[in-house]
């Protein structure tokens, strides 16, 4: 599950530790070590990995399992 490719994706929020980052949804834009970048109906949004669980391709994903870089999710394949 590591070697996710997030950049270009349609995803949504459906858990956050933060309230109001539940429901974004957008196109990934931007995915860093720690973070994604969004582009949602309501601007930029940056979101911490670690304390999200987003659907993808109508599949759960933890956002624990998406930190590091992408290249660094593939060589830890």
């Amino acid at each position: 599950m590591n070697h996710i490719i997030l950049l270009g994706k349609q995803v949504e929020v459906i858990q956050s530790s933060n309230r109001y980052e539940v429901g974004i949804k957008g196109l990934v834009i931007e995915d860093t070590k720690n973070t994604i970048k969004i582009r949602s109906e309501n601007g930029v949004k940056i979101l911490i990995k670690n304390s999200i669980i987003l659907m993808i391709n109508d599949k759960k994903i933890d956002g624990n399992l998406l930190i590091g870089k992408e290249e660094e999710r593939i060589k830890r394949m």
